[in-house]
């Protein structure tokens, strides 16, 4: 989920919560978070998932507890009885809106974690970090074959503005041990990361739109429809776009996409379901239709490990309406849906999902991403004038496509 948004369910969450006085350090939050599981979690049957007996545990693990991080690992073990990558507490002082970030997304790789995403500018960035590099550690936190939860996959990556993270990590899994100290800054709107990102690739003669989206909010997918439903406008307000009038399909990036709003929009208007021709413009003997009929393109969506919550709802949207080949590595496996924010006593927050997200065959993508019709691991360029592994790859899919 993207910060803006994320924040945004935060705030609101706060704002619903009831201002209670915080309870004596060391009290236990289990009745509180048991009350809010049971009235607000999307399966009402939470004691078939073994909540009863994890509620007793932790009762007794948080009274037998000596400092506050064994008490955060009791509360982590019993929120994690759920199996849902969006239900988690958040530490006390975290932001409610403007998050800063470091500029990082994470995600799976092989047996361990590695950098899947490098937001232009930020302090990852700065820091050198390289798609591929392997991810040691967050915060202190080791990242190894355990499958973390959403908090762990992008919050942890995000604070308070002007606050500093520490993540180790390797150059490609061999090199020496780095810990590079990351501060957080404020990430830019999602519709201007849309337009900066957006340029054209030429290979074998034709030419090809590529846009990243690092977040999903409703500004980030208006900016992809701005781009390409009238491209001769588009082309005249960058430099870099003069031939994107020309493009012969485009590259939709979602890897490291951390999600936030539903992605129904972009589904519509790939699709050609667009609106068009609601009055007519005239100028100087011309005129034309507003908006511009918009031919659909052809398109590629690529992703990765890193690719996460409404991110994999687009790709879900890509599968089931046959938009377009679905270009490198299995999402992240964090498609939960409806996650609410609730203030606690000790002035930290519980999340907790209040629906579930599942395919049109009711098939669950919680713990087990999307696969993608062309697997290709996301590498660096293989060499000079070469795009990344994906992004090649995902040429080459709009050109043959896969069979489907």
């Amino acid at each position: 989920m993207r910060a803006r948004a994320a924040g945004a369910i935060l705030a609101a969450g706060l704002a619903a919560s009831a201002l209670a006085p915080p309870d004596p350090p060391g009290a236990s939050l289990v009745p509180e978070i048991d009350r809010i599981v049971r009235e607000q979690f999307w399966d009402p049957a939470v004691g078939a998932r073994g909540w009863d007996a994890a509620v007793r545990r932790a009762g007794e693990e948080i009274a037998a507890a000596r400092t506050p991080v064994d008490r955060d690992a009791a509360y982590d073990r019993l929120l994690a009885t759920l199996h849902d990558s969006h239900t988690f507490r958040m530490p006390v002082g975290f932001p409610e809106r403007r998050f800063g970030t470091a500029g990082l997304r994470i995600g799976r790789d092989g047996d361990g974690y590695a950098v899947k995403g490098i937001l232009p500018g930020h302090a990852a960035d700065r820091a050198g970090l390289r798609l591929g590099d392997r991810v040691l550690s967050v915060a202190g936190r080791p990242y190894s074959s355990t499958r973390p939860n959403f908090r762990d996959l992008f919050f942890a990556l995000e604070g308070p503005i002007g606050t500093e993270v520490a993540v180790a990590w390797k150059r490609g899994g061999d090199g020496r041990e780095t810990t590079s100290r990351l501060m957080r800054d404020a990430e830019e709107p999602g519709d201007t990361l849309v337009w900066k990102s957006a340029r054209v690739i030429s290979r074998g003669g034709a030419k090809y739109g590529y846009v990243r989206l690092w977040g999903m909010s409703a500004d980030t997918a208006l900016a992809v429809v701005e781009l390409l439903s009238d491209r001769d406008e588009a082309s005249r307000a960058k430099p870099e776009l003069s031939e994107w009038p020309a493009i012969a399909g485009v590259l939709l990036d979602v890897r490291g996409n951390s999600g936030g709003y539903d992605p129904h929009v972009l589904t519509t208007f790939l699709r050609g379901r667009w609106s068009a021709a609601d009055y007519q413009v005239w100028s100087r003997g011309e005129k034309s239709v507003v908006p511009p009929g918009a031919k659909p393109l052809p398109v590629a969506l690529l992703v990765n490990s890193g690719t996460a919550s409404a991110g994999e709802a687009l790709a879900l949207g890509f599968r089931t309406h046959r938009i377009g080949p679905i270009v490198g590595e299995e999402t992240a496996g964090m498609l939960s849906g409806g996650a609410a924010a609730e203030r606690l006593s000790d002035g930290s927050t519980l999340w907790v999902s209040r629906r579930a997200i599942r395919g049109i065959d009711g098939r669950s993508y919680e713990g087990r991403g999307i696969a993608p019709d062309v697997a290709v691991a996301d590498r660096p360029p293989a060499g000079p004038g070469l795009e990344e592994a994906v992004v090649e790859a995902a040429i080459v899919a709009l050109v043959r496509p896969a069979p489907r």
